[in-house]
């Protein structure tokens, strides 16, 4: 229960500008904003499909799958007295130890626990493998096999290294460098911090400011509407949500993206990285 405390009781105090803005750079993360793999499944989706409902169902079942995992490792961890606060390393090195530390059963809860992690990882890398694989098939006429094995053994082998890094190669795994004021260490976690965080804000608002202002949002905005009828009624004088999604859209929404690009690379004093 101490677990379940730590996870579940906020603590006001600790809530800061830092702390929201990492949640926010979090956010991109778990989205997935920002890697294409949105826009490149949304493509797929016939033209009456409700997107209003469809994002309001995927940030609900995200927050609701990533809620379920804390209560899951969070009272084990405490139960076995480890750290809450190893980051990465707590899935790889604290969880091990806490399936060991159990009397009976460990080694297959282990086994399962690190099975259902492989799940996870490959369908995140099948949707990231579809971006590219999509490119190759429409502009470049592939087929979809050799698109899929083009990029899957291309993203392999630029992965030996972060594989490596977790202990197999002591440079890799030792390697850090210094960004923005926070140091990282492993080929692993720098390369996550440049491509895994701070890549992933920028494209975001490029794509924030190219949507908004240089292609023709009102377009997009219709476009929404057609699968989403209440998209184009007036909800608050003659103001529509299609209207406020274009101010939030060119204002509001890039402006945050900046604060959190801009907190990222140190000027706020807090590094935001995922």
């Amino acid at each position: 229960m101490e677990g379940v405390k730590y996870y579940l009781t906020p603590d006001f105090t600790k809530i800061n500008g830092g702390v929201i803005l990492a949640a926010l750079g979090q956010a991109f993360f778990s989205l997935s904003v920002g890697w294409g793999i949105l826009i490149t499944y949304g493509s797929y989706l016939p033209k009456n499909q409700n997107i209003v409902t469809s994002g309001m169902w995927i940030g609900l079942m995200d927050t609701s799958v990533a809620l379920l995992a804390g209560l899951m490792i969070f009272p084990a961890v405490f139960a076995f007295g480890k750290n809450p606060a190893e980051g990465t390393a707590l899935v790889f090195q604290v969880l091990p130890d806490v399936f060991n530390s159990m009397p009976t059963g460990g080694n297959i809860v282990g086994a399962l626990f690190f099975l259902l992690l492989c799940v996870a990882a490959l369908t995140s890398s099948i949707s990231m493998i579809e971006v590219p694989a999509s490119y190759l098939i429409d502009e470049k006429k592939w087929s979809r096999k050799k698109a899929a094995w083009a990029v899957g053994i291309l993203a392999f082998i630029v992965g030996i290294p972060s594989a490596l890094s977790g202990g197999a190669s002591k440079y890799l795994t030792e390697m850090s460098l210094d960004l923005f004021g926070s140091t990282k260490t492993s080929f692993l976690d720098i390369m996550d911090t440049l491509w895994g965080g701070l890549f992933i804000v920028i494209v975001a608002l490029m794509t924030c400011v190219y949507t908004g202002w240089i292609i023709d949002v009102k377009k997009m905005a219709k476009e929404i509407g057609i699968g989403a009828p209440v998209f184009e009624k007036k909800i608050i004088g003659n103001v529509t949500p299609s209207d406020m999604w274009i101010f939030f859209i060119r204002y509001i929404c890039p402006l945050v993206i900046l604060v959190v690009l801009l907190n990222m690379v140190g000027l706020f004093g807090v590094f935001a990285g995922t």
